[in-house]
């Protein structure tokens, strides 16, 4: 038991520093932004203040959200699993990204193939842990000459349900997300060649998805490279 609690300890300040890394960022933006508005507050460019201020407000309040959610988690020896719809919770992800990738010039592509049922999981800790890995993708793609767009895909492979996030970013690898999780809060962050930050958003949903014993893995899909977690059938009838 204390060997898992210095664990848990040790795990949480690496992820809290990556944490507060990743959020001085957005705070500087909200910063320059409200002084913009102060020096010049009958301008045109006022209401395009104000949606970077509310938009870059919720990604850090969201992040700092699923940070939150995994420290409560972990209260718990095992959390008990239940039958989830996951094209729900893709289409409720799509829909909290929507407004954050708009305003990054980032299309999304929503691809759920063919038709299943439920699969063993949490709707709060997939719907949060696909949304803190969606922000993450998003600002990595602002980063592009060209900008792209995201995809969000669940299809059925030989091991179960596969859902995750693709872009045509070619910096991401197998060898990049496992030195990043080694060095994540104690060194410059590998993974800011991919999301030019600390990549907290991808540290938080891996956490979150660890919890579910469904751990995330660089994969490549449709010739694009992305992270996906794979979840098994419940067994059940579809959900409504």
């Amino acid at each position: 038991m204390a060997a898992r609690k210095r664990r848990l300890e040790v795990e949480n300040g690496l992820l809290f520093a990556s944490l507060a890394e990743q959020v001085k960022e957005p705070f500087v933006q909200i910063a320059h932004a409200a002084e913009l508005l102060r020096l010049h507050p009958g301008k045109n460019e006022l209401e395009q203040l104000f949606t970077t201020i509310t938009l870059t407000s919720e990604s850090a309040l969201k992040l700092i959200d699923g940070y939150l959610l995994n420290v409560r988690l972990q209260q718990a020896s095992e959390l008990p699993l239940e039958p989830v719809s996951l094209s729900s919770i893709l289409y409720d992800t799509a829909q909290d990204l929507d407004s954050y990738a708009r305003a990054h010039d980032c299309e999304l592509d929503l691809q759920i193939k063919g038709k299943y049922g439920p699969v063993m999981g949490r709707h709060d800790v997939l719907r949060t842990a696909l949304q803190s890995l969606g922000y993450a993708f998003i600002e990595a793609i602002s980063q592009q000459e060209n900008h792209s767009k995201l995809t969000l895909i669940a299809r059925r492979t030989s091991k179960g349900m596969s859902t995750g996030m693709y872009s045509d970013i070619d910096t991401l690898s197998a060898q990049l997300f496992k030195q990043a999780k080694v060095l994540k809060g104690l060194a410059r962050q590998p993974l800011s060649n991919f999301t030019a930050g600390s990549g907290a958003g991808v540290f938080v949903a891996d956490a979150l998805l660890a919890r579910l014993k469904s751990p995330m893995k660089v994969s490549r899909y449709g010739g694009q490279n992305g992270l996906s977690l794979t979840l098994q059938s419940s067994g059940q009838l579809s959900l409504v």
